[in-house]
């Protein structure tokens, strides 16, 4: 599963691959870039297909969170 994200937060990212660890998903590859407003990251996570839908399934959660209270 690939992931792209935009978020004001540069914690976000360590969140998302906190999370991948605990749904028993691999990050296999994180690029990650930051100014002082933006951070934009790539993901590629491997894993059972259902955990790897839980895990989409939060991460969109955590967007949706940062467009609205922190933006």
């Amino acid at each position: 599963m690939t992931y792209d994200l935009v978020v004001g937060d540069p914690r976000t990212v360590a969140r998302v691959i906190n999370m991948a660890h605990r749904f028993q998903c691999r990050a296999s590859r994180v690029d990650s870039t930051s100014s002082d407003t933006v951070t934009t990251a790539h993901f590629e996570f491997a894993g059972d297909a259902k955990q790897l839908d839980r895990l989409r399934a939060q991460i969109d959660r955590i967007v949706q969170f940062e467009k609205i209270f922190v933006s």
